[in-house]
């Protein structure tokens, strides 16, 4: 069976939901603060989302970001297996910025509390340059290469083995400096407060 490009397919995830919720483009504009222009080209491939502009349209459509990973094949037992294995990740590339995604929380485990990921930085890469920010908090640790982490007016130089936890309603972003290739395990957890989006 073939398989979709990642942009294709991501663009026809974020179609659906958008659609299952009865929202045309612009009121998902409205509630996104994303251009209709933007999220025409993004839902037809024509373009790949920001890792900010991927969180914004997910905080519109109420979904956290592990909806808009591509299903991976089921293998048997998986789909209610508490283990991801290895080479089942699914993952969201955003070469724009050097980033790629790999979500290693089981799409079965339907949390809404704590999700995993494993982000891999190219050098130089990093999640853009705009500053996220989510309700929840974040966490991980840096389990190859360095990495430059900005928390409000803050900058930290994290290496190997370096661990950190901040709450993410602080303007944040990473970036990695060095000319290696750099991998962290990525730790969310959303809090939903009322009548948040």
């Amino acid at each position: 069976m073939a398989t979709l490009d990642p942009s294709t397919d991501l663009g026809h995830r974020l179609r659906k939901l958008r659609k299952d919720q009865r929202l045309s483009l612009a009121q998902l504009s409205d509630l996104s603060n994303v251009s209709v222009s933007m999220l025409s080209h993004i839902e037809r491939a024509q373009t790949t989302p920001s890792l900010k502009t991927l969180d914004k349209i997910c905080q519109a459509l109420g979904v956290e970001m592990p909806a808009v990973f591509p299903v991976k094949e089921p293998t048997e037992n998986s789909s209610s297996s508490p283990v991801v294995r290895a080479n089942e990740r699914a993952r969201l590339d955003f070469p724009s910025v050097g980033l790629t995604k790999e979500l290693l929380s089981p799409s079965s485990s339907g949390s809404k509390t704590l999700e995993f990921f494993m982000m891999i930085v190219e050098p130089g890469g990093g999640s853009g340059p705009e500053y996220l920010v989510r309700n929840g908090e974040k966490g991980g640790i840096i389990l190859q290469g360095k990495l430059l982490l900005s928390v409000g007016e803050h900058q930290y130089n994290l290496s190997e083995g370096d661990s950190f936890q901040f709450d993410s309603g602080k303007p944040h972003r990473i970036h990695n400096i060095t000319t290696e290739e750099t991998k962290l395990m990525w730790i969310i957890c959303p809090h939903k407060i009322a009548g948040e989006i």
